[in-house]
């Protein structure tokens, strides 16, 4: 068995259209930091690093894209996400 977070809040038997990416979908207990006495004790410092990361990168850069050519997603089963992923300005 493997627990995959990047399938939480997928539950098509829950949400519609769950492969949809919707960010006005309520999710109600949202799962990224963990929940209950295993919730992540750095998770407002992570938020925080994350909104001040990508707040100084979009003022760097306002108008990009993605060179999807390149692009290579990660080949493992425990990372959920792009193991390369680059951009250009235009």
């Amino acid at each position: 068995m493997l627990f995959l977070v990047g399938a939480a809040n997928r539950d098509d038997r829950r949400y519609p259209d769950p492969d949809r990416f919707d960010i006005h979908r309520n999710i109600g207990q949202h799962l990224t930091f963990g929940y209950g006495v295993h919730f992540c004790l750095g998770a407002a410092l992570a938020r925080l690093e994350g909104r001040v990361a990508l707040d100084e990168v979009l003022q760097r850069f306002p108008e990009w894209d993605v060179d999807w050519t390149r692009a290579k997603l990660a080949p493992t089963s425990t990372v959920r996400g792009w193991e390369t992923l680059p951009v250009h300005t235009p």
